[in-house]
């Protein structure tokens, strides 16, 4: 877990000087894009964070309508891998666990035309590599306080009851908690005076399938006025994310080595912005990868103990979705 060395250092240099730059980071902590903003080609990188963008939309979108045809890989597959998961904790190897799997999709556009048309507070382009529309912060830093949003638990929101059914849902209720001390004691690693200051509000998130329900929580710490010198120490200590690995955090991670049947890449790894004054970053969920000519969307949901499969898998689906 943490960051490789060489991407530490670079992170470290570059919050010495105040140079603004992206940075882009995988799952694993093992391959980065870190460019500063003033050298970055905007043909091979788009991103626009809290709007907050190296580009403009150029597209003509008034009547522009994607389609995202999907081919779910089988309930029956699923349930092997969320079996798998169950008995390491129904052995107490781990508390919850985000598993995900890739799905192929067929799309009517590019890549590109989804950066621009999909509505999301984090965008992210990278050339014929992958599109990226996260709701899902990962940490923001400014004043010398860190935040962090943890997001966990969904719901049709055209269900009757929806937003109240979500909140008093025990399985959602016992997720989040779990999720919320996560990042809490991992936020206590580089930070003081750490606490929740809100705790499961709920998003609404509109997307061409419809509307949807989510509850994140508002986690915040104080920093010392020197962090800019150790961005790349503070985020290698946060990494991997814990709204999706699980916890604990550790042998958690292992199981999903042992358990997800593809490699993540950059899907759930961060994205973010460095102004030379504070940080914004995301959680890169919400992903459409290109590989040679074919596209996959990458999604998954957190599996607990009082997890039902049936509707684990219905919130996989859930969640393939391009947000208009």
């Amino acid at each position: 877990m943490g960051l490789k060395d060489t991407i530490i250092s670079t992170m470290n240099e570059l919050g010495q000087k105040r140079k603004p730059f992206l940075f882009i980071v995988d799952f694993k902590g093992e391959n980065a894009i870190i460019k500063p903003l003033d050298n970055l080609n905007n043909n091979e990188i788009s991103f626009c964070f809290n709007g907050v963008s190296n580009t403009k939309d150029t597209l003509n979108i008034s009547n522009f309508n994607i389609d995202c045809n999907v081919f779910p890989i089988s309930f029956e597959q699923y349930k092997s891998q969320f079996d798998k998961v169950y008995q390491q904790i129904e052995r107490g190897n781990t508390y919850l666990l985000n598993l995900t799997l890739k799905t192929p999709i067929k799309l009517t556009a590019s890549l590109q035309d989804v950066y621009y048309t999909s509505k999301a507070k984090y965008k992210l382009y990278i050339k014929d590599k992958f599109v990226c529309f996260s709701p899902e912060i990962f940490v923001q830093i400014k004043n010398n306080t860190i935040l962090s949003f943890p997001m966990k638990g969904t719901i049709n929101a055209n269900l009757p009851n929806a937003e109240q059914t979500l909140l008093n849902d025990s399985k959602e209720i016992a997720e989040h908690y779990t999720i919320v001390d996560l990042i809490r004691n991992d936020l206590n690693i580089v930070a003081k005076k750490v606490k929740v200051d809100r705790f499961r509000y709920v998003d609404k998130i509109e997307s061409a399938k419809g509307a949807i329900f989510q509850t994140s929580s508002q986690i915040s710490g104080k920093l010392s006025a020197n962090w800019h010198n150790h961005i790349g120490d503070i985020f290698s200590k946060l990494l991997p994310a814990g709204s999706v690995t699980g916890s604990p955090k550790e042998s958690t991670v292992n199981i999903i080595e042992n358990t997800e049947t593809y490699h993540r890449k950059y899907y759930t790894g961060i994205g973010g912005i460095y102004d030379g004054s504070s940080i914004d970053s995301a959680v890169l969920i919400r992903f459409i990868e290109k590989e040679n000519d074919n596209y996959f969307y990458k999604s998954g949901g957190g599996i607990t103990f009082s997890s039902d499969v049936k509707k684990e898998y219905e919130e996989l689906l859930q969640k393939i979705y391009i947000p208009y």
